[in-house]
């Protein structure tokens, strides 16, 4: 089966949203997603990643970067999934964190599920 993998790192916690949804653009022209789901892992992106995470990390003094997240797509359709691993204290941005974006966060997703075993763990799929 075919797939593609798009990774990224974020290293600060101040960041340029624009620099990661052209990189998550390309990835999904190349992919063949379509632009709903394409749209989609921009908002999760922005609502989880800028929105909740790296502000959670920021008040903790940086603690928690790099944020690694991962996106990828099998070919067969175009679903999607998205890993988001980050340090620092247990720390869930769909219950813990902003309530607007984590309202939003859940009506972006088919599913989400969050781990904490030493890192900060949240696998997302997109249908």
């Amino acid at each position: 089966m075919n797939r593609n993998k798009l990774n990224m790192q974020v290293y600060m916690t101040c960041f340029d949203q624009n620099e990661y949804n052209a990189k998550i653009a390309e990835f999904c022209r190349e992919s063949s997603i379509d632009d709903t789901v394409k749209r989609n892992i921009e908002l999760a992106f922005e609502e989880l990643v800028k929105n909740n995470i790296a502000e959670f990390i920021a008040h903790n003094d940086d603690r928690g970067l790099p944020i690694e997240v991962t996106v990828e797509h099998y070919g067969t359709d175009s679903n999607a999934e998205m890993t988001i691993i980050y340090g620092g204290s247990r720390y869930d941005p769909v219950y813990d964190g902003d309530e607007l974006s984590a309202l939003l966060a859940r009506k972006l997703f088919s599913s989400i599920k969050y781990s904490y075993n030493s890192l900060n763990r949240l696998d997302i799929r997109f249908d």
